[in-house]
Formats: C-alpha cells, structure tokens, sequence
C-alpha cells in the first residue's frame, strides 16, 4: 500500500468522537497551563510535561483493539497518579481530571465513563493517602468536586454518543436503502425482460418444456398469506390444480425441496405422469412448478435439468416480486400523499368559497343576484363532490388481505351513493389472486373508466363486470350515456388506460355500446377469462 493511500485509509477511519475528544484534551491541557501561569502556586514543571507526553501518547490513532477500548482507563489512572503525587495538591491540573472520563463516555459510553472515574478516584485518593496529605478538607473538597465534575462530563458525553449512534443508524439505513435503489434502477434498466414476474415465469415454463416436453405446466408464486398464486401457464389456457404447500405432492416438494414424480396426471391419477418442483432459493422455497404429460415419465436425468433451471429462475422471479412490493408501496405512497395535499389544501379553499357565497346570497336583496348566487354555489356544491370523490380514487387500493374484487366493490358502492348512477356490478374470483401489480392496475383502469362515465357520459347506469381466474382475467365498464365523443385535445384518459394495460400485459378496447353508451373492456393473459354473461348484446347489459 502506497504511503498516499495510508495516509487516506487512516483519513477515513477518524471517528468525529476520537476529534472532538483530542480537541477537547489539548484545550483543557491548555487551561491547565495558562493557570499555572496565572495562579499563586506552583506546579512542578515535570507535572506539566507528563501531562502534556500523555496528552500526546493518548491523541495517536490506533487501530480499534482492546487497547484502544483500555486507552480512556490508562489516561484515567496516569493523569490522577500525576497529580495525587504532587505535594501540595495542584489545583491547576485538578482540570484534566474531566479529559478520561468524557473520552470514556463519547468513545464507549456511560459504563466506561462510570469506569474512568473511578480508576481516577481510586488512584488519586490512594497517592494521596500515601503523600499524607489526604487528611486536608481542602484537598478532600478539592478532589470531590472535580471528580464530580468528570463524572458529570463523562455523563453527558455518553448521552451525545447515543444520539449520535441513533442519527447514524438513520443515516446508514438511507443510505443503504439508496444504494440498493440504484442498483435496483441499473439492473432493471439492463435485463432483457425487465423485472416483471409474470415474464420470467412464462420464459421460464417455456425453456423448461423445451427440456422436458411436458403437455401442460404451472408455476406457481408464494403470495401473501402463505398461498400459491399461479403466475403463467404453458401448454394451456387454465388447469384445474390447487397446489397447496402443506398437503400432497405439493406439500412434500416445498417440504423437501426435492423433485417428486408421479404416476398419473393433477386431473386425472389413472393416466400419464406428473412432476412438481420447487422453486429454490437458498433455504428457502419462493415458489412450485407443476408439470404433467400424458406418456410416460421423465428419467432422471431430464428432472435433474429441470430443477437446475427451476433454481437458476428462483432467483429473478422473486426478485420480480419484490420489485413489484416495492414499487406498489411507492405508487400507494405518493397517492396518499396527493390525497392529504387535496383534502387539506384546494378542497378546504372551494368550501370555503361555498360559505362566502352563502353570505353574499343571505344579504342580497335582488332575486337575480340571488339567483345567480344559488347556481354558483351549486356549481361549488359539485366541484367539493368531484374533488371528495377524487381523495377517494387517490385513496383506495389493492390490500394484501383484500383483493381486486373487495376493492373494485367498495369503489362501486362509493360512486353510486354520491352519483346518483345505479350500479350493476358482476363479480366472479376464483380462491387465487392475480400479482398486486395487475390486481392495481386493473383498479386504476376501472377507476378512469367510471369517472369518465359519471363525469362526461351522462349515463344513468353503469355495468361493471370483472371476472379473475389467475393468471387471467376480464373487466368491463359500460354505460348508457351519450356515448364517444369528439376527444379533447388536452385528454389523456384513454391514453392512460392503455398505458396501463400494456404495462401488464393486457389488451385494451373500447367501443360504442348498443343502445348506447360506452363499453371498456382489459382482457389480461393468455385468452383471457370468458366474458359470459357478458357474450349477450350489449343492449342487454
């Protein structure tokens, strides 16, 4: 190592506690000669000189090590030995008493700061009584108040350390969860398909048939709760298996973590063969696959494969899906925050507004102005109920215990009490979940599209249809109100909608309904979930 680098590394590695504690000791070392200079007694020059050696010995860095724990100890027992041995007892010095103890207590905290000042009294009470001088009132009074003031020092160092621990800790994890981001940011950039879940599984089912040729294969996430969601498909549209990570062969596989083949396929035990295999990272499981096919088994050599390829995967895929907790709690965040920024500012100013109309309206005395007055508070009345229902958009959201369907539901219910709108609402969900990702992004599109409808359409009824059979699903929003229009310019609704539906993959239309009215329709995964009911006309909605 180049001497340049020594001199940076040793830089680097200076506590601001062991700085503040070197100022701190050459200043009271200064205090102590300047009243040596100033007082009537005098202090031997020899005294002065070891303090000054110790002060000195005491400032070097070293590197952390027991000594460097011992080192407040030694100053400590050195510097009271100096002074307890010094006939009569040197006032002066009796300062430098405060040095050890708040080294103790800024470097180490309040038990060694406690230590220091009591190998301080120890040692200074003991080279006085060997003196004979210790039988003094003043020297008694003397020493119990600077060892009091130490005490007190150390005290207080110690205090400033905690809170200085506390702010680094703050500090080091910001900086932590910054430097993570940012790499986050750079990988997910870099990779070829992103950190999408719902890909990486898809690639990964597909490399995996191209090895094994099975006819039909699942993968499956862990999900909150401890439930397996289905993440892709291959080979098929939907299977029937409702894996469970606690009973049959699914149960063993995420026990064990090893491959597990069987006679006879998921559906049916008489016929072809099936396999399951774990999804591995580390120790732990983060998902399963399942594979069946109707011929007969795999060697072993194939599944050997398999789970090589199934543990290379693990990996992406759930960072996929912490990339998506994350991003999600981000988004959830932020809207929250736009809700409280509504709520407190522009809306408490419009209702405000409303009161002063209601003043101005109280006192005239002109049916016209009054008139006119009425309809601006209306007009008011409608933007306070545009703006309460807009924090309700912002504030609503997809929940780890409740999914689409509860939130979608409760949204609903909402609009049409403070719309006026009659609301038919079809629900149909399996036991699964979509990814949260989806299960959001689907709210936000059904949320545009019944805004749209309550604001522009001057519809009296709204359909909302929204059927989830992972990975799959179908969400319909109709009306019967005046149907497109010429789009604004400055509108962006639609746009938005698509943008979101791609973003998961989904297929967006929107179209005229028969009998008119709007019909938006988001078809996500491979197929989709069939829409009947809604196969009827649309004048039937």
């Amino acid at each position: 190592m180049s001497s340049t680098s020594a001199v940076r590394r040793l830089r680097g590695s200076v506590d601001p506690a062991e700085a503040i504690v070197v100022v701190v000791r050459f200043g009271v070392l200064g205090l102590c000669a300047l009243l040596s200079l100033l007082g009537e007694g005098d202090v031997p020059r020899n005294d002065l000189l070891i303090l000054t050696a110790l002060a000195i010995v005491m400032s070097i860095p070293v590197p952390v090590s027991w000594f460097s724990k011992g080192r407040p100890l030694v100053e400590a027992a050195v510097a009271a030995a100096v002074i307890g041995a010094t006939s009569p007892l040197p006032e002066q010095l009796l300062p430098y008493l405060i040095v050890p103890p708040l080294a103790a207590g800024l470097l180490w905290g309040a038990l060694a700061s406690s230590t220091a000042t009591l190998v301080s009294l120890l040692v200074l009470v003991g080279m006085r009584a060997r003196t004979g001088d210790l039988s003094s009132r003043t020297d008694v009074n003397l020493i119990a108040e600077w060892i009091g003031l130490g005490l007190a020092t150390g005290l207080v160092g110690s205090w400033a350390r905690s809170v200085a621990t506390r702010e680094s800790q703050n500090s080091s994890t910001y900086v932590a969860a910054h430097r993570l981001l940012t790499r986050l940011r750079d990988v997910a950039r870099v990779l070829p398909t992103g950190l999408d879940e719902v890909t990486l599984a898809q690639q990964v089912l597909g490399a995996m048939r191209e090895d094994l040729g099975f006819d039909r294969g699942a993968l499956y996430g862990r999900a909150e709760g401890g439930v397996l969601m289905p993440l892709a498909y291959a080979g098929t549209d939907h299977v029937d298996w409702v894996p469970s990570p606690d009973e049959g062969i699914w149960g063993k596989v995420w026990a064990s973590g090893q491959v597990v083949q069987q006679t006879g396929t998921f559906s049916d035990p008489g016929h072809g063969h099936s396999a399951v295999l774990a999804l591995r990272l580390g120790d732990r499981r983060v998902g399963l696959i399942g594979v069946e096919r109707d011929g007969g088994p795999w060697s072993a050599r194939h599944l050997s494969r398999a789970q090589a390829l199934a543990d290379d995967a693990a990996l992406r895929i759930d960072t996929g899906q912490l990339f998506s907790e994350v991003r999600a709690l981000a988004t959830v965040e932020e809207r929250r925050r736009l809700a409280r920024e509504i709520h407190d500012g522009v809306a408490q100013e419009v209702a405000a507004l409303g009161f002063v109309v209601d003043d101005l309206r109280a006192r005239t005395a002109d049916p016209e102005t009054r008139e006119e007055l009425g309809d601006l508070r209306g007009e008011l009345t409608r933007i306070v109920s545009e703006l309460r229902l807009s924090i309700f958009d912002l504030r609503s959201d997809v929940q780890p215990t409740a999914g689409l369907g509860a939130a979608l539901t409760s949204y609903v219910r909402s609009v049409g009490t403070g719309s006026g709108l009659t609301v038919h609402l079809v629900l149909d969900e399996s036991a699964y979940r979509l990814p949260i990702e989806a299960e959001t992004e689907l709210l936000r599109v059904a949320q545009e599209a019944i805004t749209n409808a309550r604001r522009h359409a001057r519809a009296r009824n709204l359909w909302v249809t929204c059927r989830v059979d992972p990975p799959r699903a179908f969400l319909r929003i109709a009306d019967d109100g005046q149907g497109l229009g010429t789009p604004r310019n400055d509108s962006f609704g639609m746009e938005i909608m698509r943008e979101r539906t791609a973003r998961v993959g989904a297929v967006f239309t929107v179209r005229q309904r028969v009998g008119g009215g709007t019909v938006v329709e988001v078809t996500l995964g491979p197929g989709g979930v069939a829409a009947e009911p809604a196969t009827r006309s649309d004048s039937a909605l």
